[in-house]
């Protein structure tokens, strides 16, 4: 009974994550976020559908569609201090909540997406490769979905990659404008 329960809990993560992703890829169209940030919520809102599936890979969607998430509400709230998408002024008006919500943002994101990430990803693909060699019986049916998630792994790993080089070049140039 406990397992049903977790396993009910991990789809519903892929749902919320699903949804949650579907908003996004609007907010991204209206806002002109740019391609890399569309591809990446529409390559995660299909994955969040394909891990609804049962018995394909719910244990993952804790840590990916969940607990990976936790820098994206830092930045979320980060970004209401942005002059030309949030609030005109609140940066100004608040710098030392701005600058704590700055770098919360980038201390959370490198634990999460590019320390933990990294080794979430290898034992990923390590059981995804191991249910293949073993020609698995439960994983009859959900192989192509497993192929689309190591494919989707590869690209949102990338992407982290990216967003960590400009989280660098963003707080450099947010440390200069303090310093002055």
């Amino acid at each position: 009974m406990k397992n049903d329960y977790s396993r009910i809990f991990q789809q519903q993560i892929g749902l919320y994550f699903l949804a949650y992703n579907i908003k996004n890829t609007f907010d991204s169209v209206i806002w002109n976020d740019g391609p890399e940030f569309i591809f990446h919520h529409l390559l995660s809102g299909v994955t969040a559908w394909g891990a609804m599936y049962p018995g394909c890979g719910h244990f993952y969607v804790i840590f990916f569609m969940g607990l990976s998430e936790i820098s994206t509400l830092f930045l979320c709230l980060l970004a209401n201090f942005d002059d030309d998408f949030g609030v005109i002024g609140l940066g100004e008006a608040f710098p030392i909540t701005k600058v704590a919500l700055g770098a919360i943002f980038a201390v959370s994101f490198v634990i999460c997406r590019t320390i933990i990430w990294p080794f979430a990803s290898y034992h990923f693909a390590i059981d995804v490769l191991h249910a293949f060699k073993v020609n698995c019986p439960s994983c009859h049916g959900r192989r192509g979905w497993m192929k689309f998630f190591l494919t989707s792994l590869v690209g949102l790993s990338i992407l982290q990659v990216a967003w960590l080089g400009q989280i660098i070049i963003q707080g450099k140039a947010e440390i200069e404008k303090l310093l002055q």
